[in-house]
């Protein structure tokens, strides 16, 4: 006669509610699985986070932005500023001296000329540019940049600049005009008959070199 070997559970005996709840909460969190595919749930968290990300964007310029190649090369034009308040700088600067030296060189011993310029303004001194005319339509230009600044405030000051000539033309430059910059961008430019009537000097005179007179 064989044995059981799984004995009845005695009459009376009571499953505990506890195993009751745990059967009931894993039953049904099987049902919920097995409808869906398992790709719908388990996403790694690799998979969550690819879903964020942060991007960074550098403008390096363009035609819209308030800036342009030609500003960016063009020595007089002052950085750019806001739109102007009620209290902004609209008067543009003004000369008070210039001195060129010498004002008479020699083609036998060429040197550079140096100039000086004493320029005033309500605010600041950005630039100015001294543009000079030779013989044979040659040009010459001297450029008295912020940098340039020997002595005085940036709103009455000296600035220094020189140049030099072509060494084998001689005759006359003439100032021909002066364009005077602020930091807010307002120009002057004074012709060279403005200049001399303000009594400034305006020409530098290249002799030729002397001939050697022969025996």
């Amino acid at each position: 006669m064989g044995k059981d070997i799984c004995p009845s559970i005695a009459h009376g005996s009571r499953v505990k509610p506890e195993l009751t709840l745990k059967v009931l909460i894993l039953a049904f969190l099987l049902l919920l699985a097995g409808p869906y595919p398992a790709s719908g749930y388990g996403k790694s968290v690799e998979d969550l986070v690819g879903v964020f990300y942060i991007s960074k964007e550098i403008k390096i310029g363009s035609s819209s932005q308030c800036f342009s190649s030609e500003e960016a090369s063009d020595p007089l034009a002052p950085p750019g500023n806001g739109p102007a308040g009620p209290l902004s700088d609209d008067q543009a600067p003004g000369i008070a001296g210039l001195f060129l030296e010498p004002r008479k060189i020699s083609l036998a011993s060429p040197q550079p000329v140096n100039l000086t310029a004493h320029l005033i303004d309500d605010q600041a001194i950005w630039a100015a540019e001294a543009a000079f005319s030779g013989p044979g339509g040659e040009r010459v230009t001297a450029l008295f940049s912020s940098q340039n600044r020997t002595s005085g405030t940036e709103s009455d000051g000296f600035y220094s600049s020189q140049i030099s000539l072509p060494g084998n033309i001689s005759g006359q430059w003439s100032l021909q005009n002066l364009t005077l910059v602020d930091r807010e961008g307002n120009r002057r430019v004074l012709s060279g008959t403005e200049l001399e009537s303000l009594g400034l000097p305006t020409a530098i005179t290249v002799d030729a070199a002397p001939r050697s007179i022969l025996p």
